[in-house]
Formats: C-alpha cells, structure tokens, sequence
C-alpha cells in the first residue's frame, strides 16, 4: 500500500476589498503612478513614459508629497459624494478604486491595478465594490484611454458601453503635458 498526498492545495483566500484609510495615500498614490507609467505611454497618441512621469512625480519628484496629500485628503472626505476602497496581498495594497458622484454623474473615478496583479481578480472585485456603492438606480459612467483595448473589454464584461462624449484631458493641457486621449463609457440602471 503506497501513501498519498492528501494535503490540500494552496489556495490564496478571497479577495477582500476595504475602505481604504488615510495612512494608505502613499500605496495608492505609488499603485496609480506605477500603472499610469505601465500602461499610458502611447507614442502614436504622443504620450511619453518621461512626459508621464513628470506629470506624476514632478522634474524631482517635487509633486509626489502634493500628490500624496491629496489622496490623504480624499480617503479623508469618503462619505456620500466619495469613496476609496483597496485591494491588499500579504499587506501591500496592489489595487484601488475611487468612486464618486462628480458634475451630479455617478463615476467609478479611479481604479487602477498594480501590473504584477492584473489579471488575478483584483480589477473585478473593486469594480464590483464601486458598482455596489453606487448602487443600481442611476447610470455610472467611467474614462478610459482610448488606447486602453484591455481595459475597454473589461469593462465591456461588466455591462459598460461606450458614449458620444468628447473627452478633454483638462488636467494635462492645463499643465502642458500630452493628453490622454480618452473615451466615456456607462453603465445604465437597471
């Protein structure tokens, strides 16, 4: 008679998506900078890694505590209008969603997903926590980079499509920096 493994397989427990708190604006800041830096760069759209990472970082990374202390100040302020959640593996946050209610619109805001945990989950399940706290009775509506095929098609999955809304990257052509150019896309009520 011959012993078998009967050890189970290692499996990772679920996800789990929480609110995220104020000591965390530094991990999200670094979550968006290092996908904004994966994921932007376009040259046919003019969008350059060092164009990107000036926006971010600053010529050096004089905008890193300013951008930090923003998302302190928006963790700070969740309440009706707003909403921060996190996804961590073993302590580190490696996704992040912002939702919110902007120019009277329910918006997913923000979601980004550290390049190393795409495709494990991560994007689903804050997705699904934004369209929890937004909640079914009102359209929810989303940018994405119009270059952005993988991200398009994820949210295509989750009932998204795209609209007739022009998209202006008001935020770099104030600043000087290249726009990304971006689309709309909604989720209608249900």
């Amino acid at each position: 008679m011959t012993e078998t493994d009967t050890t189970p397989e290692y499996t990772k427990p679920p996800l789990e998506v929480e609110a995220a708190k104020p000591g965390d604006a530094a991990e999200v800041f670094d979550v968006q900078r290092r996908t904004w830096l994966d994921t932007y760069p376009n040259e046919a759209a003019g969008v350059t890694y060092e164009d990107l990472k000036a926006r971010l970082e600053g010529e050096n990374g004089e905008l890193i505590p300013k951008k930090v202390e923003r998302w302190k100040e928006g963790i700070e302020s969740t309440g009706e209008k707003r909403a921060t959640f996190v996804v961590r593996d073993e302590g580190k946050i490696v996704g992040f969603v912002a939702p919110g209610i902007m120019n009277g619109k329910r918006r997913i805001g923000a979601i980004y997903v550290l390049p190393e945990a795409q495709g494990k989950g991560v994007g689903g399940a804050l997705l699904k926590k934004s369209l929890e706290w937004h909640g079914n009775d009102e359209d929810v509506y989303l940018h994405v980079a119009s270059y952005n095929q993988n991200a398009i098609d994820f949210y295509k999955k989750y009932g998204f499509e795209q609209t007739d809304a022009e998209i202006v990257d008001e935020a770099a052509l104030q600043s000087g920096h290249a726009p990304i150019p971006e689309i709309e896309m909604v989720r209608k009520a249900e």
